[in-house]
């Protein structure tokens, strides 16, 4: 799965979001970064490895930070790395929601 699917997913993720008004900002607003991402890079590293079925929701999530956190080591850009950190910031912050 590429970057535009995940944008996808997160799109609609948002739209399905009733109760949340910020919550579902903050969906659209990671979709909107894994949009601007698949025009830079139109699939994940090569090394990149998806998260196992059956992982609790909260581990996957801090697996996503983790994940964005190295590829924010392969960017030259630091503008796509600042972006991959505060992704990546977002995904704990989720972490510590679905605990």
């Amino acid at each position: 799965m590429g970057f535009a699917a995940t944008a996808a997913l997160f799109e609609d993720q948002a739209k399905r979001e009733r109760r949340d008004p910020e919550r579902k900002e903050r969906l659209r607003e990671t979709a909107g970064f894994y949009r601007k991402l698949a025009g830079i890079a139109p699939d994940f590293p090569g090394s990149y490895r998806p998260n196992g079925k059956g992982t609790l929701r909260a581990d996957r999530w801090k697996a996503r930070a983790d994940e964005c956190r190295a590829m924010a080591d392969h960017f030259v850009d630091q503008g796509c790395r600042d972006q991959m950190t505060r992704l990546a910031d977002s995904y704990d912050r989720l972490a510590v929601a679905a605990e």
